[in-house]
């Protein structure tokens, strides 16, 4: 059995690696797929509810990088489940032909009920000094049109708290792996780390602490990797770079090689 010392060693190096792997996949994105994308004119609604989603998981990546310290484990973990959820979202769009439809719709629902909360407080505390009268004239100019369009794309359903209409542990098990894996597995911990309370830290060490950073490493690896996928899918970035999809997990692997002859048959594996 590994002495506490040596399994922090491993801990660490566990860490060091996927970190290594994410900053790989980010330094690829940058190169080869962000600027392809941006230079996009006149996107279609569902290339910009790719783009924004996959923008924002990339941004969320560039922080993750910035964190090299593992007792910013709380941070670490927010990061990742953020990245995490973007992929399942880009997944689940990637499936469904009419999602950029369902998500402008259940957008401006999202923006009505702020709106209305907004509105209510207002109402039931008039002397709050906050700003209403813009959600007002929204609600007022608004809202009758869209719950006609929400009647018509979801009869008979009231509160829409999804555009799939499924929460989160649905969405993922309806994907499968490596999402529903993830979840499942992982995604308690991530959440304890996120929200307010004590679980998960009751009996925290420096080898606990860093594991954790290292498991929020890894789903932000496998995350992002899925990410990546569906970008290159949905703007058929494959068709001029045939070999992305390889070069993409390439660039994941590469990390856990031990010496650059390993790292060369790796690429030679891949065809990159």
């Amino acid at each position: 059995m590994a002495t506490p010392n040596a399994q922090m060693g491993e801990a660490y190096l566990i860490v060091d690696r996927f970190h290594a792997a994410l900053r790989n996949m980010n330094d690829l994105e940058k190169g080869d797929i962000r600027n392809v994308v941006m230079g996009v004119l006149n996107p279609t609604l569902r290339e910009k509810c790719v783009t924004l989603n996959y923008h924002r998981a990339a941004v969320n990546v560039e922080l993750l990088l910035a964190l090299t310290d593992t007792r910013q484990f709380q941070a670490i973990a927010m990061l990742a489940r953020t990245i995490f959820e973007l992929a399942v979202e880009l997944k689940l769009i990637s499936l469904d032909a009419d999602a950029a439809e369902k998500i402008d719709l259940f957008t401006r629902i999202e923006l009505l009920r702020s709106a209305e909360r907004i509105v209510a407080f207002k109402r039931d505390h008039p002397d709050a000094k906050i700003h209403y009268e813009t959600q007002d004239e929204f609600i007022r100019t608004c809202a009758v049109g869209i719950r006609k369009d929400q009647n018509t794309m979801w009869p008979g359903i009231t509160k829409i708290k999804h555009w799939t209409k499924k929460d989160l542990a649905a969405r993922a098990k309806e994907l499968g792996d490596p999402f529903d894996r993830i979840y499942e597995v992982h995604y308690a911990e991530l959440s304890w780390f996120s929200h307010s309370g004590v679980t998960g830290l009751g009996n925290a060490n420096t080898n606990l602490i860093a594991m954790s950073a290292g498991t929020s490493y890894s789903i932000a690896v496998d995350s992002y990797m899925q990410i990546l996928e569906v970008v290159v899918n949905e703007f058929k970035l494959h068709a001029t770079m045939p070999v992305l999809k390889d070069k993409i997990a390439y660039m994941k692997m590469t990390a856990f090689t031990e010496s650059q002859e390993e790292a060369n048959r790796l690429r030679q594996a891949y065809g990159v």
